[in-house]
């Protein structure tokens, strides 16, 4: 958490605001985040804004700002320079001077990063393709389903398909029926169909709520996202499934607490 619908927001939010700005200073309060060589940031514009994955990627007039908020972490632009010793501003750790505005970096746990790197040939090596490009396909999928993993640790693994995290690996599996604990070559190519479908939808549906904010996640600041009211088994331990009334558990997999109803998604 954030997901790829969370990061996404933050993308949008951002682009609106600070595109063809230039970095014309850096503050940095906690270097384990952030420890740049500012001659390599400074009088650069801002270029593009985009996600790869759970990235949210600067791009300048060379090189790139790769910022990866990880549990806690918030990027958000504001318009004056904030007071760094505000008990509100305490979890403060980057900003970024830009020609009008402040763009800020805040992490509650500090596991977020910040990096500055010339190319992104690194990033395309580490991520496999973004589930709402044409190239996410239900026949790469039934590829990468050709091993006895668990479905979830496959669902979860950012180099197979970018972006999927807890929440929504959970609410897709809930969506097609499966138990996340399955082996990945068990299913059909029925079911696989199904899987896209449903990683598609959900996602969309998320990106178009604003994300979901179930613990720290918010975007311009503390606007939240609307998706937490839509979900149909994430955090819904002990409350009745959506389809079939049985109570939704909360199970480990891959070291991950995972909901599922027991009756809808057996093993």
């Amino acid at each position: 958490m954030p997901e790829l619908p969370e990061v996404q927001t933050v993308v949008t939010d951002l682009r609106s605001k600070i595109l063809n700005q230039k970095i014309t200073g850096v503050s940095v309060f906690c270097p384990k985040i952030f420890d740049p060589e500012a001659r390599l940031i400074l009088d650069q514009k801002i270029l593009d804004i985009t996600r790869r994955g759970k990235y949210i990627i600067l791009k300048l007039a060379n090189g790139f700002l790769v910022v990866h908020l990880r549990m806690t972490g918030r990027l958000f632009a504001i318009d004056k320079k904030p007071k760094i010793l505000q008990e509100h501003n305490k979890h403060l750790h980057v900003i970024f001077e830009l020609t009008n505005q402040f763009l800020l970096f805040q992490d509650q746990r500090k596991f977020g990063k910040i990096q500055f790197y010339q190319t992104l040939d690194w990033l395309e090596i580490k991520l496999g393709p973004e589930p709402l490009l044409p190239d996410f396909t239900v026949k790469y999928l039934s590829e990468i389903c050709n091993s006895s993993k668990q479905i979830k640790a496959l669902l979860l693994d950012q180099a197979k398909i970018a972006g999927l995290g807890n929440i929504y690996v959970d609410e897709v599996l809930w969506q097609i029926g499966v138990h996340p604990q399955m082996a990945a070559c068990d299913l059909s190519i029925e079911k696989l169909s199904l899987m896209h479908h449903a990683i598609q939808v959900i996602l969309q549906q998320a990106i178009d709520l604003q994300g979901t904010t179930f613990l720290s996640y918010a975007f311009d600041g503390t606007k939240k996202g609307n998706f937490l009211a839509y979900l149909k088994v994430f955090n819904r331990t002990k409350l009745a499934c959506f389809r079939c009334g049985t109570n939704i558990i909360k199970i480990k997999v891959v070291q991950r607490g995972t909901h599922i109803c027991p009756a809808c998604q057996k093993l």
